[in-house]
């Protein structure tokens, strides 16, 4: 099984991604370091983080995503900001490169050799007090109203999607620290945070619309799988169709976050 899965429904969704994912790690950021943004996707978050560090460098695995970040750089014209197509666990840096190092819904991914690796690679372009910044999922804190069965399933298809062989990889977010202990890294700050996909009726729409998008998708990768029938695709979009409907329906995504040091 591939660590990593990317589609174009997926690459998507992130390029709304923006400056509120990293802005728990922004107060430990100075305007003279070096950030590496693992697993960058299309760029959103190393471009807001480019705004406050001396120099941002995004890095993806995928050419599309890589694709669209270079388009992002291209129009935002930031002399401090680059892309790369690059492995994260084989990263094209020198060793004690940069001041910072960033995940954002990365880790929580990977098989436990994949993790390992990627975290000894961030490791060691770490500068000797360089701080990580991870930011990743916990479906344990999701806040759904009405738990609308097709609502459910659809979360159900997502995960099986990323095919997780670990139940713990669910609860991810909430083990961070220890995780990040674990790999030799001091941690020095831990938080949560939601993304909401329901303030109010334009942004439940948007999140029906980016359900939907993802869902017909990963359609015909999930049933050439055999991971979802047809019958369960057309359960998870009425799901969502009806859970849109609902003035007072709330999509609360928890994300946890943690900061550690490299000693």
């Amino acid at each position: 099984m591939p660590d990593v899965r990317h589609d174009s429904s997926i690459t998507e969704f992130q390029q709304k991604r923006g400056g509120d994912s990293a802005a728990f790690f922004v107060p430990f950021l100075t305007p003279d370091m070096t950030l590496l943004d693992v697993g960058c996707g299309p760029g959103t978050i190393t471009a807001a983080l480019a705004g406050i560090v001396g120099m941002a460098i995004g890095v993806d695995i995928e050419s599309n995503a890589i694709a669209a970040a270079l388009r992002l750089a291209t129009g935002a014209g930031l002399a401090n900001l680059a892309f790369v197509e690059a492995d994260m666990t084989a990263l094209p840096f020198e060793d004690e490169t940069f001041d910072a190092v960033f995940f954002h819904a990365v880790l929580y991914h990977q098989s436990e050799a994949t993790l390992r690796r990627a975290l000894a690679e961030a490791r060691r372009v770490l500068k000797p007090g360089g701080l990580l910044g991870t930011r990743d999922a916990d479906v344990g804190g999701n806040i759904l109203h009405p738990e609308l069965d097709g609502v459910r399933l659809a979360l159900d298809l997502w995960q099986r999607w990323y095919e997780h062989d670990d139940p713990k990889a669910l609860r991810f977010g909430r083990r961070q620290s220890s995780i990040l202990r674990a790999h030799e890294f001091t941690p020095v700050w831990a938080g949560a945070s939601y993304v909401n996909h329901s303030a109010d009726a334009a942004s439940r729409a948007e999140a029906v619309a980016d359900a939907r998008r993802s869902l017909l998708g990963l359609a015909p990768q999930l049933q050439s799988k055999a991971l979802a029938t047809d019958d369960e695709v057309q359960a998870a979009l009425a799901g969502w169709d009806a859970w849109g409907r609902d003035p007072d329906a709330v999509y609360f995504r928890c994300r946890c976050e943690c900061v550690a040091r490299k000693d």
